[in-house]
């Protein structure tokens, strides 16, 4: 699975739009959250089988989404931003470059987001195909090692072209295993030349590992205070976990098409089907009655009610 599963930096405003009244919740809600992060999962298929993984809990068949579906689904009047990922891994997509291509020429910002296992025979095509941004994901800092050298050739290929973009991201999923591992993880971007690091929590809801355990709000707390100190030394970005609310950071500010074109609010909740978007415009489902009543109602929903994401 590509790590993200979150939502990219670039579209990260920092106003906030609260629901006023259910009587407006259609108009308002669509109104407040438009221009958001379109997520598309543009695979199933993936080469890694992750301990946290919620692909391991789907059981779906491995597909991937055709060039002419994802055209059909990007509305660059809707969407400033673009982020190529899901339960999969973005790079077994044959047609993910021409996607790149034809989003950045919608004027669409585009981020990729991946394992990096696959990085090696890639790197011309990615820096080619032009994207915005790239985040490698991480979870194990064992499984990191083996892909370094292929971080740091394409870091060094992008630096040799003289080329601004594409900005390169660690996207660190937190859980107890990695926890103090991380302030040296950020040290490790910061002489690689790394942009960012993009820390987030664990999601663990379905039980994908009953194994893993997300840290504690009082562990959290300190391990963050602990890495903004070493962040702010190395004079690198970092960006935490904002504090959850309702409607919640993911859903003011993203949306999420499936590799089958059903349209769902998050990537945690990939079988809450609120349209097709190969059906219909996926416009016409932000501003549909079902999908206001399900932000209108998040707050009760059993998985929602229950995410510190």
């Amino acid at each position: 699975m590509s790590a993200y599963r979150g939502l990219p930096l670039t579209n990260f405003f920092k106003k906030e739009f609260p629901l006023t009244g259910s009587e407006k919740h259609l108009t308002h809600v669509f109104d407040s959250f438009r221009y958001r992060t379109l997520q598309v999962e543009i695979t199933t298929a993936c080469n890694l089988d992750c301990t946290i993984c919620l692909r391991r809990k789907l059981e779906r068949p491995n597909r991937s989404l055709s060039l002419s579906d994802f055209k059909r689904i990007l509305d660059p009047g809707l969407f400033r931003y673009v982020g190529l990922h899901g339960w999969g891994e973005p790079l077994l997509n044959r047609h993910i470059f021409e996607m790149i291509e034809h989003a950045r020429s919608k004027g669409v910002i585009t981020n990729l987001t991946t394992n990096g296992t696959l990085l090696a025979d890639r790197i011309d095509e990615i820096l080619d195909s032009g994207p915005d941004e790239i985040a490698f994901g991480i979870y194990d800092p064992d499984l990191l090692s083996n892909v370094l050298p292929d971080i740091e050739d394409f870091v060094g290929e992008r630096n040799k072209r003289s080329l601004k973009f594409p900005k390169v991201y660690f996207d660190i999923t937190l859980y107890q295993e990695n926890r103090d591992r991380v302030p040296d993880l950020i040290r490790l971007a910061s002489d690689m030349g790394i942009e960012a690091v993009i820390i987030h929590r664990l999601f663990n809801l379905y039980g994908v590992d009953s194994e893993v355990e997300c840290l504690s709000a009082e562990d959290e707390k300190d391990l963050f205070k602990e890495i903004k100190k070493v962040a702010r030394f190395l004079k690198i970005k970092l960006y935490l976990p904002e504090k959850h609310s309702y409607p919640c950071l993911i859903i003011k500010r993203s949306i999420f098409v499936t590799v089958d074109g059903k349209v769902t609010p998050c990537t945690y909740l990939p079988e809450e089907h609120l349209g097709d978007a190969l059906q219909e415009s996926v416009k016409g489902i932000l501003k549909s009655r079902r999908y206001g009543d399900f932000v209108r109602k998040m707050k009760r929903h059993p998985v929602c009610g229950k995410c510190r994401w």
